[in-house]
């Protein structure tokens, strides 16, 4: 090989050879990256690439009780705080942060309910601010993301990025204005200035 492994010479210059001395570290720069160098740059392309692969925030799923607004719009998707309201729930991270109502008739939905159109669907005062019903605050939902506005905000800092307070809303087209007004409103009061909206075109996002 080119390149021979040396060993450190002992203090009293005895039982090691003295070897012929290799050019200097700056020289050998010079000449082309060192491998150790290339092995970082390896390494850090390599996680780059499963965080991009693994870590798609809109990966969206539909189903009876969360179909996606058709757009003629186009937009890539890009890094957010995804919230998602369904028929059923308002959801952040894949938790459910609160329950959303739906009555048909004046009776509560059940089942194949959820596939009918013209169903009434609300925000429950108890989740409101003050109890009110007519508060746009939905407060669960401000809390949990006021935990995550403070979590990216730390991250952005010890990275040494400029924190972007962007919010993708994954919202049923059957979820009336009234439920998207609060929700709006209570993500801007979280500290999410810069909205979007999560929509398909031509079948695919």
């Amino acid at each position: 090989m080119a390149d021979e492994i040396q060993q450190t010479e002992p203090e009293n210059g005895e039982g090691f050879e003295k070897k012929k001395r290799k050019p200097s570290r700056s020289n050998e720069l010079k000449g082309g990256l060192n491998i150790n160098s290339m092995m970082d740059i390896m390494t850090i392309m390599l996680v780059f690439l499963l965080v991009s692969i693994t870590s798609d925030p809109l990966s969206i799923k539909q189903d009876d009780y969360l179909k996606i607004a058709n757009s003629t719009v186009d937009h890539k998707p890009e890094d957010s705080v995804p919230i998602t309201v369904t028929k059923q729930a308002i959801i952040v991270d894949h938790k459910n942060v609160v329950k959303v109502d739906c009555s048909k008739s004046g009776q509560i939905c059940q089942g194949d309910d959820y596939k009918d159109p013209g169903n009434t669907y609300s925000i429950g005062k108890s989740f409101k601010e003050d109890g009110s019903e007519a508060s746009f605050m939905i407060e669960p939902l401000h809390k949990r993301l006021e935990e995550i506005v403070k979590q990216q905000k730390e991250e952005a800092k010890d990275l040494g990025r400029e924190f972007k307070p962007v919010a993708t809303i994954i919202c049923d087209h059957e979820i009336p204005y009234r439920i998207i007004s609060e929700v709006v409103y209570t993500i801007g009061m979280a500290g999410l200035s810069d909205l979007r909206f999560a929509v398909f075109k031509g079948g695919k996002r």
